[in-house]
């Protein structure tokens, strides 16, 4: 067999097993948007359902005082006020007048004023509205929350296109 003959039965074979193309099944833009309409129906179900999951999981998180429930800030905030208990007691296990004892007090005078500062942080960053005032737990709450609104405007937008046509 020539190279010739091959290409051509190559090409015969091809036009057999694939179809020609005219015959394809041709989607029409309508089709099309039912079908994206569709996919972002079960998009959305999907999404409420993880929300639902996070908000639970916020929820527990809260209740059993897991780190994972509290903010960065929060969480200063707490080491702080950590630091100070731990300098109290220092202190009071110190001897009066020793080196250490004064050290100690510099270092608790220190800690209460970056208690101040970071509770000051803290109530900023609450009344603006930042990211660090907001937990993991929180923010994968919001995050749901945003998709959701998110698939609800594309399917409004999939729904406005059907009756359209």
């Amino acid at each position: 067999m020539s190279l010739r003959t091959q290409t051509s039965l190559l090409a015969v074979a091809a036009a057999l097993t694939l179809g020609i193309p005219s015959a394809w099944a041709q989607v029409t833009p309508k089709q099309e948007d039912a079908a994206q309409l569709k996919a972002d129906e079960a998009s959305l179900a999907r999404e409420r359902a993880q929300d639902a999951k996070d908000v639970k999981a916020l929820k527990a998180d809260k209740a059993e005082g897991k780190m994972s429930a509290e903010s960065k800030d929060s969480m200063r905030v707490y080491r702080d006020k950590q630091s100070i208990r731990g300098e109290k007691k220092d202190m009071a296990a110190d001897r009066k007048g020793s080196l250490q004892g004064k050290e100690d007090k510099t270092e608790l005078k220190q800690d209460k004023a970056r208690l101040k500062a970071d509770a000051h942080r803290q109530q900023r960053d609450n009344k603006h509205g930042r990211m660090a005032a907001t937990s993991p737990d929180a923010e994968k709450v919001y995050q749901d929350q945003q998709a959701i609104k998110g698939q609800e405007k594309a399917i409004a937008e999939d729904k406005a296109k059907l009756g359209k046509e």
